[in-house]
C-alpha cells in the first residue's frame, strides 16, 4: 500500500506540489507536480495518455490541489473576513478547512479528469509512466519539472467550471454556516 504525503512550497499561488510517494518496501518514489494550462480534451492519438495521466493524477492524489486553491481563492474573501469579526479567527477556520474538505470531497472525479487532460496534452504515456514508476530517476523527470516551472495554471485552473462551481458550493456553505453576516452577500466568484 501506497502512503501519500504532500509538502506544499509557497510559491506564488500555491503553483508547485511536492509528491512524496514512500511504499512499505524499500523503494521511493518522487515527483515535482503542478498545474498546467487546461487544453483541449485529447483526441482519439491521446487516448493511451489520457488513461496513464488518469492513473498519475489518482496515484498522486493530485485532487487536494483543489483544496489549496480554494483555499487562496476564499481566503480574504469578505464573507471569512466579515465571520473572522464576528465568531473569532479559530472557529472560522475550522468551518473553512471543513468545508473546503467536503466541497473537494464532491468534486474529487471532476477535478481529477480535468488534471488528466492536462497531463495528457502536456506529456506522452511512455513520460507519464516513467515518472510515475522511477520518480525522480526517470530519464524526463527533468523536462517535467522544467515545464511545469513555466506554467501558470492554477491561474487557468481557477477560471475553471469545476473550480467556479465547486467555489460557488463552498461559499454556499460558509453562508449557511455564518447566515446572519450574509443575508446581502451574493455568491461572488472571482
Amino acid at each position: 500500500m501506497t502512503k501519500k504525503i504532500f509538502v506544499t512550497f509557497l510559491i506564488p499561488l500555491f503553483s508547485i506540489i511536492f509528491v512524496h510517494n514512500a511504499y512499505a518496501s524499500a523503494s521511493t518514489s518522487h515527483a515535482l507536480i503542478s498545474h498546467n494550462p487546461i487544453l483541449p480534451f485529447a483526441d482519439d492519438q491521446n487516448n493511451s495518455s489520457v488513461s496513464v495521466a488518469s492513473k498519475f493524477v489518482r496515484s498522486a492524489q493530485l485532487y487536494k490541489s483543489l483544496s489549496l486553491l480554494l483555499l487562496d481563492s476564499v481566503k480574504k474573501d469578505k464573507i471569512v473576513e466579515v465571520a473572522i469579526s464576528h465568531h473569532g479567527f479559530a472557529e472560522v477556520k475550522k468551518s473553512v478547512v471543513l468545508n473546503i474538505k467536503e466541497v473537494t470531497n464532491l468534486y474529487r472525479t471532476k477535478w481529477d479528469a480535468v488534471l488528466a487532460d492536462i497531463y495528457a496534452n502536456q506529456f506522452n504515456a511512455e513520460i507519464l509512466q516513467s515518472i510515475m514508476e522511477e520518480g525522480e530517476n526517470s530519464p524526463h523527470f527533468s523536462q517535467f519539472v522544467a515545464k511545469q516551472k513555466n506554467s501558470k495554471t492554477d491561474e487557468t485552473l481557477m477560471t475553471s467550471a469545476v473550480f467556479k462551481e465547486a467555489r460557488t458550493d463552498l461559499v454556499k456553505m460558509l453562508q449557511s454556516k455564518f447566515p446572519t453576516q450574509f443575508s446581502d452577500a451574493t455568491v461572488g466568484i472571482q
